[in-house]
């Protein structure tokens, strides 16, 4: 049984101004705009702040659907009809990355299991309020594992095939869209209850001056059994925790 985290949504590689903490600590979850034809419904105009209130697009001011080094969308009426790339869907308990060129499936094949035990938890990075200049990383949800789709073994018509299984995932959607899907190596994670968004998220970082600029903290590392302790991780880099699925699950609850 084994718990693994990925750094995963919208970071300042995608959004404008970077995502913060309300004063009461809490946190809406906002996914990273679509760079895909895609059949998504969701888009920054109507996804809904679940604590802020109102809509994302009234928090967002810029938006960069390819990342960093492509150039970024300004016009609120635009970002406000932009999709946005819905994965993690904690509603419809689905995760998708690919194996190749940084993508986490491989990490996800090689240490999750389709037991019913497993935890796939979810980290991204943001301010703890209005006046933090640095950001950090954050744990803010997870999902308990049904099971495990490497579908990067499949090709041309079974790979589509196996891939619309999942209807309500982003990667599903795309192809949907498009006839045919971005990445042809897909790790489909299929979650089950309990899964959850977490309201206040736990801190699991701390700055550093100098490249990767966060490192797992201490406290963080001790408490959740990170193997190999404290590690950069300012690619969001996976980090595999030495614990079960339920001792897991008991710590955020009391955190």
């Amino acid at each position: 049984m084994t718990v693994v985290l990925v750094g995963v949504g919208a970071d300042t590689e995608h959004l404008r101004p970077a995502l913060e903490l309300t004063e009461d600590g809490e946190f809406d979850y906002i996914p990273i705009p679509e760079s895909h034809p895609t059949t998504e419904d969701s888009t920054y105009g109507n996804w809904k702040l679940q604590h802020r209130g109102g809509y994302a697009s009234e928090f967002v001011d810029e938006i960069s659907p390819r990342g960093q080094d492509s150039d970024w969308v300004q016009d609120a009426e635009e970002i406000a009809s932009h999709p946005v790339h819905h994965d993690p869907n904690f509603e419809a308990m689905t995760f998708g990355d690919r194996k190749g060129q940084g993508g986490k499936g491989t990490t996800l094949v090689n240490h999750l299991d389709s037991t019913g035990q497993d935890v796939l938890g979810f980290y991204t990075g943001m301010r703890e309020g209005p006046n933090d200049s640095n950001l950090n990383r954050f744990l803010y949800g997870y999902m308990t594992i049904e099971a495990v789709h490497d579908l990067s073994h499949l090709d041309g018509e079974e790979y589509h095939n196996a891939l619309k299984q999942f209807p309500e995932n982003a990667h599903s959607k795309r192809l949907a869209a498009a006839g045919t899907p971005k990445h042809d190596d897909l790790v489909i994670i299929e979650g089950c209850s309990p899964t959850s968004k977490i309201d206040t998220p736990i801190k699991i970082s701390e700055r550093l001056d100098q490249a990767p600029w966060y490192q797992v903290s201490r406290t963080f590392a001790d408490e959740f059994n990170v193997e190999g302790g404290q590690k950069g991780i300012g690619r969001k880099f996976p980090l595999i925790l030495d614990m079960e699925g339920d001792s897991f699950r008991k710590k955020v609850e009391q955190s």
